[in-house]
Parts: C-alpha cells; sequence; structure tokens
C-alpha cells in the first residue's frame, strides 16, 4: 500500500491518479504523521520541497526499515518551469 505525502498541489496532483495522499503545511508535520504511520504503508512517495527539509530524518527512516520504500518526488510547486512526467515516474518506482 503506497502514500503520497507533501504539499497540497502535489497531493491532489497524484489523488487525480487515484493514489491516496495527504497534504501538511510544513515538513514536521508530515514527518510526525509518516512516524504514526510507518506500520500502514510500504511505499512513501514524499514531495520534494518537504523531503528536503527532513533529508536527515528520511535517511535514518531508510535504515532502520528496510523494507518500507520512501521516495521523493518533484514538488508541482518547485517544477513549474519544466514539465515532470509524474505517471512515468510513479511506474518506475512500482513497476507498472
Amino acid at each position: 500500500m503506497s502514500i503520497v505525502l507533501g504539499d497540497k498541489y502535489t497531493v491532489d496532483l497524484f489523488k487525480l491518479m487515484g493514489f491516496n495522499g495527504r497534504s501538511f503545511n510544513n515538513a514536521k508535520e508530515l514527518y510526525e504523521y509518516l512516524l504514526k504511520n510507518l506500520h500502514i504503508y510500504n511505499v512513501f512517495f514524499i514531495s520534494s520541497n518537504y523531503a528536503k527539509e527532513m533529508r536527515k530524518e528520511l535517511d535514518e527512516l531508510r535504515m532502520r526499515n528496510p523494507n518500507k520504500v520512501f521516495v521523493e518526488v518533484p514538488s508541482v510547486m518547485e517544477n513549474m518551469e519544466r514539465e515532470v512526467n509524474y505517471l512515468q515516474l510513479v511506474r518506475q518506482v512500482l513497476g507498472g
């Protein structure tokens, strides 16, 4: 089971593609949610704008939870000047 976590615009985009997601106002809120729900999901897609702020914490989670996948996806808010194929990115990660 997977979930998309991040800013409202990135999460909304993934929801349009059929993903479960939750938006946050800041990286701290996202990290707290992540810790509380680590046992529920296997794959976490995290918007790059928040992932950058919590790089150290994400690296620690990756090391402590080798059976979980944490993927940084380009934030819609950061990539307005270039096109990103989000569906292709997801297919690469999930093998679809």
